[in-house]
């Protein structure tokens, strides 16, 4: 199968890998131009893509040839607006609307969800008053109306490589110490993702789904064992013991998700 990946970053440019090691071709788009010939000594067919919000870049038309795209571009957490991301959002739906692409993979996060301090699944509504990600419910407002196949992937705090919980806190004095976590390692991602690439859902299965850890520790226990893992200092507690949260309802019960004790 032809997949085009847009956001070649930290979880686009494994999946692009992992793929092309499965047998697929990969289309890949990055917004760094020095940053093409790092994907394409990798394999993957490489286009300059950027959204500000309109599309801009060479070439990047061919992304929309493939049979399947995966959307990864997250919002960014202070340099843009949720008004910008929902453009960014609006402007890849039209370039959809004109395309052959007949299925969609958009990686979406369980910031959606308000903080609860209760379990949260799939029919929680937002709630923009008690925590919910203004730019994540806009983004997935806007690629809800395409006209292909649809599958939203809803994902927990990001782990793996480079990202362990815990490390940017040591030494640190923070709060939350019997919160209870929702993360998700992106060996796991990678592995859903394909898998959906070879057995699509039927057109009554669910197409939003939360992938996260049905394992929820505390930040704590996550934290300390990461410490003592990977040899940093653990967070200083402070007297909050717990900050608002929630507890995402995983859709992957039973697979063998990585559980943040284990990473």
């Amino acid at each position: 199968m032809t997949v085009s990946i847009v956001g070649c970053g930290w979880l686009g440019l494994p999946l692009a890998e992992f793929l092309i090691g499965k047998g697929h071709k990969v289309f890949g788009s990055t917004t760094q131009e020095d940053k093409l010939a790092v994907l394409r000594e990798k394999g993957i067919d490489a286009v300059r893509f950027k959204l500000v919000p309109m599309p801009i870049g060479e070439s990047f038309h061919k992304l929309f040839g493939a049979d399947l795209l995966v959307i990864n571009i997250p919002p960014g957490r202070k340099k843009n607006t949720p008004e910008f991301y929902e453009e960014q959002i609006k402007y890849l739906k039209y370039q959809l609307q004109q395309s052959n692409i007949k299925k969609v993979i958009f990686i979406s996060s369980t910031s959606f969800y308000p903080n609860t301090n209760d379990l949260v699944d799939t029919t929680t509504a937002h709630d923009f008053d008690n925590g919910s990600s203004k730019a994540v419910v806009k983004g997935e407002l806007q690629i809800s109306q395409i006209n292909q196949e649809l599958i939203i992937l809803r994902c927990g705090g990001l782990m793996g490589g480079e990202r362990i919980p815990g490390k940017w806190f040591s030494g640190k004095v923070t709060q939350g110490a019997n919160t209870p976590v929702n993360y998700i390692h992106r060996d796991d991602i990678l592995r859903v993702i394909e898998s959906y690439i070879n057995k699509w859902p039927e057109k009554e299965e669910k197409k939003i789904l939360n992938l996260v850890s049905p394992a929820h520790p505390t930040r704590k226990e996550v934290h300390e064992k990461m410490a003592s893992k990977h040899g940093f200092k653990p967070p200083i507690w402070g007297e909050e013991s717990a900050s608002p949260s929630k507890v995402v309802d995983s859709d992957f019960k039973k697979s063998s998700l990585i559980s943040p004790l284990d990473f």
